[in-house]
């Protein structure tokens, strides 16, 4: 962050509540002002890198207090589980939808933050686009987003990320050419946005909605746009440990054998970065069988 900033993140770092209040007497526009690298604001950073911190809602609590803008901390909450902030933020106000095209509950589901998940549907937060109602499993609120003859409601919403609302501007050259290309690339087609909410489904674990899906016209080994590490629908089940998720892709033709479009690796290897060995071995065995 800029210079004047590393005080009050150092005593955020430490838990120094004091300290931060103190900063913040001396300089009321460090909870206001934005940096010009890292996290945008002081809340944020507090939202992200003190998640562990045993009085970080206090702290939260001094920089609302001061003004600090609350909307981007709760998106930044919803990346990292971090509940009690999140909790904090909608009491003090944040919008529970986002001030945005991208909301605090596409974030957490995003990143599969089961405890920000839980505490947003729980405040109200609405399922207003085709890829929110996949990832939460609402084969309901899914037909709804269709036409009677198939085409998508505008309401289904667009293709979108975490990274588009990232000032890309701070990002290393390679990694902001990486996402302004892939993003350059996107066309919001149907079949996009319909693929799209299909990994959202395969991600949760959501069978009847990936069921649903594929009968309205998405394609099971499809990688979409709208994801980082892309992967297939099968990638993201076996990342997860979804076992019953996987068999139901495999059972409806899903291929073992295709490989992501950033670290190049199969199915069976992100079972294995996700810390699920006898799935990834399952995988393996399916996939050879799929080459023979």
């Amino acid at each position: 962050m800029d210079e004047r900033f590393l005080s009050a993140i150092a005593a955020i770092k430490a838990c120094d509540v004091d300290r931060l209040r103190a900063l913040l007497r001396e300089d009321p526009s460090l909870a206001t002002d934005r940096s010009s690298v890292s996290h945008p604001t002081l809340l944020q950073c507090l939202a992200v890198d003190a998640v562990d911190a045993p009085n970080k809602v206090a702290m939260a609590q001094v920089l609302i207090d001061a003004g600090a803008e609350i909307n981007g901390p709760l998106v930044a909450a919803a990346s990292i589980n971090n509940i009690e902030v999140a909790a904090l933020l909608l009491d003090r106000g944040a919008a529970i939808n986002g001030a945005g095209s991208w909301s605090p509950l596409e974030e957490a589901l995003y990143w599969n933050n089961r405890a920000v998940i839980g505490l947003l549907l729980e405040r109200g937060a609405t399922v207003h686009n085709l890829r929110l109602a996949a990832g939460l499993g609402r084969t309901d609120l899914i037909e709804g987003f269709f036409n009677s003859d198939g085409s998508l409601k505008p309401e289904s919403g667009k293709i979108d990320w975490p990274f588009g609302q990232v000032d890309r501007s701070k990002l290393k050259p390679r990694i902001k050419e990486e996402l302004e290309a892939k993003i350059a690339a996107w066309s919001h087609d149907r079949q996009s946005i319909i693929d799209n909410a299909f990994i959202y489904a395969c991600m949760h674990n959501h069978i009847e909605a990936a069921r649903l899906l594929l009968a309205k016209g998405a394609q099971i080994d499809a990688i979409p746009p709208g994801f980082d590490y892309s992967g297939t629908g099968l990638h993201y089940a076996a990342l997860n440990g979804h076992r019953a998720m996987v068999d139901f892709l495999i059972s409806e033709g899903a291929s073992a054998n295709v490989r992501d479009t950033k670290v190049h690796s199969t199915p069976a290897g992100w079972a294995a970065h996700g810390g699920h060995p006898e799935l990834k071995h399952q995988l393996v065995q399916i996939a050879e069988a799929q080459i023979n």
